[in-house]
Order: C-alpha cells, then structure tokens, then sequence
C-alpha cells in the first residue's frame, strides 16, 4: 500500500493505493478491508448526502445523517428503477431539456448550462452529456421500453482498465479484440473506449466488428417494440422521422453484427493469428465467434497467453453445455478469464482458480433477503439478492440493488484471496425482478432486426 493512510484514494484509484499489487487489493485481513470500506462510505456520504437529491430524499426518509457501520448504507442502496424513473414521453417526445433536469438529480455535476432543447435523438443527447461534462451515461437496452441512464465517469472507466491491465498485460501493449461496435453508449459498449486506451495504446491495435457507433435510439426503438407487441399494440408506435432516415445506418450495421461474424473471425485470424489478444464480451458472443470460424475451419487462433474475459452469463438452454471449450479450441487458449460484472457498478469481479469471482475492494458487498430486503449477516455461505456500494462513484452515488441471486462466502478463499467471494454457477436471476434491463451486447443484432423490420413496414 501507499505510505499514506487515504481511503478516498484507496476507492477512487486503487492502483495508486495498492502500488499497482492485484495480491495487495486481495489479501487484506477482513477486518481491515472492512474498516477501509466504511471510512470511505463515510466519507463518500457525507459529500454526497446533501449533493444528490435523490439521495438527499432517501436519507432524509430513512433519518440518516451519517454511517457508523457498512450496514447502515444498506437502505441507501437505489433500486434499478431509480435510473428510469423520469416520464417516457421524454424520450419519445425528445424532451431532451427536461431529461437532463431528471437526471440533475442524481449527480453533483452542474448541468444548468448543458443547453438540450432542440435534439433530435437520444443519441444527439448523449453525445452532448459526453462533450459539456465528466459524465459518461451508460444506457440499458431498453427491453421494457424504458431505457435506463447511469451517469458514470470517464475516470471511473479509465482507471477500471488501468487495474485491468495488471491483470492482462502489465508489461506491454496488447491487441484488443472487440467483437461489436467500435463506440457506443450501452453498458458494456461504454467499456470500450477505455480497453481499448488502456490496453490497446493505439487505434490500430483495437480490432472491432464494426467501425461504427451502437445507436442508443435503435436499441430504444427495439425495446419499445418488444414492450408494444407483448400489450398488442404495435400499431401505436410513434417512430421519429429522423430515425427513420437512418435506415441504410442501420442496414450497414446489422449486415456487420448479425451476417458479418464469418468475415469478422477470418481477419482476425489473418492479421493477428498467433499474436497475443484481449478480449471482453458476454458468453454468447464468444460462442458465435468460435461458431463462426468452426465454419471456416479456424482453430488455435490466437497465441495461447490471450486473455478472453466472457461475462453476463447464459440465459437457459441458450448455449451448449460445451460452450465454453468451442471458444478455447477456436482462440488456442486453455483457460478463460471468466468476469461478474453489472453496468451499475464499475468492477470486473474475476474468477479464481477455486471457481469463485472475487469482489474487488471498492465494492462493498451485501447480501439481502429477497423477501424482507433485510441484510443477511457476513460471514459463512450465505445465498441472496447481491446488492453493492461502488466506492469508486465521487459523482453519484453508487449504491445499487441487483436482481442477482447468488451465492457467497465471506471466509477467505483456498486460493489465498481474502476478499468475499461469488460461487460461479450460482448466479442467476430472480423471477420477477420487475423488468430489469439486463445490458448485452447479444442484444445488439436482434434490436437492429426488429428495428429494420418495423421502418420497413415488414413486422407483423
């Protein structure tokens, strides 16, 4: 660790903190990590409580005025629907002025001065929140025809990737592999343009299946679509103008994304086949990677030593039981690099050789009950709705209540880790959950389909 005791430090920039030691971050004792944990909770609440109204509102209601212990944040922690609560109409109605007074709401950032009326789309919108301010908006797909706004940092996402790169490639330069839109605004889009900085060092060591922006208009459009044709009034959707002259956008990007895979894999393996890669994206993606180049005969593609990180897990029976050895057998690799992650926070919580996804320092992890929402107690194996103080939000506050059932333990890991530990294979989802929009990139080729199919009069 630093020479200086500084908890903010060790929550906001933990390489500095730690000394750049991934065993350092891990192997605190308990108590230790737990102390650290609460002096910066303290001090992220007692900057934020009076800062973030929504906040503000939900301390008041509680009657908290300060944190003696981790479980006092525990009623703090926002539901998901807190970052969707502003009318609908705002988005189809391109009240883009009004949106951005919702969302004052939950950060300390002075928007007064961000100047949105007149937009015309989503897009435009965050593309205006990118450039007036240090937020980065990450957005839901949508699949309940309400899209979701976190207002993240660009240094959370870059100092995120920062710790990554110890994990990755400390030593040198990796080519990144990117197997969906170069930029986008969607969860795990927004992680893009950081990996590939931070890992890649150079725009040409960043290898994309497609060159272009993730639209978050499409994927609100798609969203909408699906919420119309479950109530069966599909024949009420109002599509803006201007997202209908778009189309040969759209066309371009779903001939990439949904027929272009095959092609995608071949120049991989021609312009990097043997060299050493990193790789993020969800399960099914990875998977028709490797399906796409089963088809074109490529096995053992990349130099054994890449790092494929797949994260966001499988919904039931959407994948083979052998999944995961087509995805080695197609990169040459023997192991991967499995991630827990969620938009809403800012970590990528890994697996160990033990099987567990160990939860990084700076999250602060609770166990709830999934009846009561009462705090499950920490210590032994405990199953519950995982909920999280991100540490790392001085913009926002971050803490967060998934719609995860998992399983964890408290008690240090075989593997020498100290930190409390996720059960892989226990994750799952909790029926019920109220429409969580749960953020992929599989998502992206069936949005564009449905979106094209609608704008040309095809869906029925």
């Amino acid at each position: 660790m630093t020479g200086e005791h500084d908890p903010l430090t060790f929550a906001g920039n933990p390489v500095e903190y730690f000394n750049g030691s991934r065993l350092a971050m891990h192997t605190l004792p308990r108590g230790e990590l737990e102390r650290l944990q609460l002096e910066a909770a303290r001090l992220r609440f007692a900057a934020l409580r009076d800062r973030v109204p929504v906040l503000t509102t939900m301390a008041e209601e509680q009657g908290i005025t300060e944190l003696r212990g981790l479980d006092d944040a525990a009623p703090l922690l926002f539901p998901h629907t807190v970052y969707k609560s502003y009318p609908a109409s705002l988005l189809t109605d391109n009240r883009f002025d009004r949106l951005t007074r919702w969302l004052a709401r939950l950060t300390t950032v002075d928007l007064s001065e961000v100047d949105a009326r007149g937009l015309g789309s989503i897009d435009a919108w965050l593309d205006l929140v990118d450039e007036r301010t240090p937020l980065r908006l990450a957005h839901s797909s949508g699949t309940t025809g309400t899209m979701s706004f976190l207002p993240h940092t660009a240094v959370q996402y870059d100092r995120l990737y920062e710790m990554v790169r110890l994990d990755v490639t400390p030593d040198a330069d990796v080519d990144v592999v990117w197997p969906s839109f170069r930029t986008g605004r969607s969860g795990i889009a927004r992680h893009a343009t950081a990996m590939g900085q931070q890992l890649g060092g150079s725009p040409d060591r960043f290898h994309t299946l497609h060159d272009g922006h993730l639209s978050a208009d499409v994927m609100h459009l798609a969203g909408r679509l699906r919420a119309a044709a479950a109530r069966g009034e599909l024949d009420r959707v109002r599509v803006p103008a201007n997202l209908a002259e778009r189309r040969a956008e759209f066309e371009d990007a779903l001939d990439a994304t949904g027929r272009g895979m095959g092609e995608f894999v071949q120049r991989l393996a021609d312009t990097l086949g043997g060299r050493r890669i990193a790789s993020l994206s969800t399960w099914d993606v990875f998977h028709g990677m490797a399906e796409a180049g089963s088809g074109r005969g490529l096995r053992g593609v990349f130099a054994p030593d890449s790092v494929l990180l797949p994260g966001g897990g499988s919904k039931a029976g959407a994948l083979p039981e052998d999944w995961d050895r087509g995805v080695m057998a197609f990169a040459g690799v023997d192991r991967l690099a499995y991630v827990y992650a969620m938009v809403e926070v800012i970590a990528l919580n890994m697996l160990c050789q033990d099987n567990a996804y160990h939860v990084e320092p700076w999250l602060v992890l609770y166990l709830l009950d999934p009846d009561t929402g009462r705090v499950l107690p920490r210590r032994g194996t405990v199953t519950g709705r995982a909920a999280f103080l991100d540490l790392s939000a001085d913009l926002f506050w971050g803490g967060f209540v998934s719609g995860d059932r998992v399983t964890a333990t408290w008690e240090p890991c075989p593997c020498g880790r100290t930190t409390p530990r996720l059960h892989h294979g226990t994750v799952g989802r909790f029926g019920g959950a109220g429409g969580d929009d749960k953020i992929t990139c599989a998502a992206t080729a069936s949005a564009l389909t449905e979106t094209l199919e609608f704008l040309n009069g095809a869906l029925v």
